[in-house]
C-alpha cells in the first residue's frame, strides 16, 4: 500500500522534525525481503487490550457491535507483519492470514472464559508458492492483499488477491488448513478490467460463500467524480460488475460472508497526518446485482481515541453459542510507528448508527 506508507511517512517526517530526530535516521519503510523459502515456527508476543476505547474503560457497545478484546502481537522474526487478509476457524481459534509482503500466517488463538483473547500460539509463518512451488520474488509479484476461504472435499481451498501484478491465485490443500502453506498457488480467470487497476489499488476484498459461488471482489479504486469502489461477481446464476458506495474518504480493505448470507465490508481511511480510521458496512445478500450501485447499513465507525490502527484484515466465524464472531487484524506495513492489532467483537444490531 503505496499510498499508506506515504502518508505515514509523512507524519514521521512532523514527528522527527517536532522532537529534533533526523529522518534520515529513523527506522525505514522500506520494503521487508522474504528471507525464507520454507515454513518456519515463530514466537509472536501478545498484549492484551482490555478497552477498545480507553476513555471509557467499561464500555462494551460500539455501534452493531460488542467489544470482546484484543491483542497487540510483536515479533523478533523480521517476516512478521503486513497482515493484510484474514479468516478464522473453529470458532476463532484458528487464524490463516496473508502478508502484502508474500507468505502465509497461522496460528492458533486462545482465549479466557470469556471468549476474550489471551494469546497467540504455534505461530507458522511461510512463503506463498507459484504453480512450481517457488516463493514470488519481488513486491511487484508477491504483494498479497486478500483472502478467501472455503472447505472442499476433504479439505480447503484459498484464493488470494494480489495487487500490482493484479490476479487471483487459489490453493488447495486436503487435511487441515495449515497444509495450504505447502500448497502450489494456481492463477484463476478473472475479468481483464482488474488487469488495468492502478498499480496501488487492487483487489483489497474476496469473500466467498461455502459452496464457492458466487465469489464476490472488490478493488479499492476510487471512480473518477464519484466514491465508490469497484467490484465484481464471479459464478453463481447473475455475475457481472457492482460498484460499492463510499464516502469521507474511506476505501475498502476486506470483506467476509455473513452466516446470514450478507456481505460485512471493511473500510478504512488515512488522514494527512497519520490517523486511521475504519468502519463496517452490512450489505444485503439481495442487493448485491451487477449493475447497481451498492450502499449498504453502517454497522460501526470508528471514535476518537479508539483502539485501531491499519485495519485491513476481516474474519466472520460463529461462536459455540451461535453467535457472530466478527475478527478484525491491522496491517502494520513493516512500519515502526504502526501496530500489529487483532480486535475480537460480536455482531449485535447492524442498524446501530452510533
Amino acid at each position: 500500500m503505496g499510498l499508506i506508507r506515504w502518508g505515514l511517512a509523512s507524519a514521521a517526517v512532523c514527528v522527527a522534525l517536532v522532537v529534533g530526530v533526523a529522518p534520515s535516521l529513523m527506522p525505514g519503510t522500506t520494503e521487508v525481503e522474504a528471507a525464507f523459502t520454507a515454513p518456519r515456527g515463530l514466537t509472536v508476543e501478545a498484549r492484551p487490550i482490555v478497552a477498545f476505547r480507553p476513555s471509557e474503560p467499561e464500555r462494551r457497545r460500539f455501534g452493531g457491535l460488542d467489544f470482546v478484546g484484543g491483542l497487540v502481537l510483536k515479533s523478533r522474526d523480521r517476516a512478521f507483519g503486513g497482515l493484510s487478509g484474514l479468516r478464522t476457524l473453529d470458532h476463532g481459534r484458528r487464524l490463516l492470514a496473508i502478508s502484502d509482503e508474500g507468505s502465509w500466517f497461522t496460528a492458533r488463538l486462545a482465549t479466557d472464559a470469556a471468549g476474550r483473547p489471551t494469546a497467540v500460539t504455534d505461530a507458522v509463518v511461510a512463503p506463498l508458492l507459484d504453480e512450481a512451488r517457488r516463493p514470488f520474488r519481488g513486491k511487484y509479484s508477491r504483494d498479497a492483499e486478500s483472502l478467501s476461504l472455503r472447505p472442499v472435499g476433504d479439505g480447503w481451498e484459498a484464493r488470494v488477491g494480489f495487487e500490482r501484478r493484479h490476479r487471483v491465485v487459489a490453493y488447495r490443500a486436503t487435511g487441515p488448513v495449515e497444509d495450504l502453506v505447502r500448497a502450489p498457488g494456481r492463477a484463476i480467470t478473472i475479468p481483464v478490467e482488474i488487469g488495468a487497476l492502478p498499480t496501488n489499488e487492487g483487489l483489497e476484498a474476496i469473500a466467498d460463500t461455502p459452496a464457492g459461488a458466487p465469489l464476490v471482489l472488490i478493488a479499492e479504486t476510487p471512480e473518477p467524480g464519484a466514491e465508490t469502489d469497484p467490484g465484481w461477481i464471479l459464478g453463481g446464476p447473475a455475475p457481472g460488475r457492482f460498484r460499492l458506495a463510499t464516502s469521507d474518504g474511506f476505501a475498502v480493505t476486506d470483506a467476509a460472508v455473513l452466516p446470514s448470507g450478507d456481505l460485512l465490508v471493511l473500510q478504512r481511511r488515512l488522514a494527512w497526518y497519520g490517523a486511521f480510521a475504519m468502519r463496517l458496512v452490512r450489505i444485503a445478500r439481495t442487493d448485491l446485482v451487477p449493475g447497481r450501485v451498492v450502499t449498504g447499513d453502517l454497522v460501526y465507525e470508528s471514535g476518537g481515541g479508539d483502539e485501531i490502527d491499519n485495519m485491513e484484515g476481516l474474519a466472520v466465524d460463529v461462536d459455540t453459542d451461535g453467535a457472530t464472531l466478527i475478527t478484525l487484524v491491522s496491517d502494520d506495513n513493516f512500519f515502526w510507528l504502526q501496530r500489529t492489532l487483532l480486535l475480537r467483537f460480536r455482531l449485535v444490531d447492524s442498524s446501530a448508527k452510533t
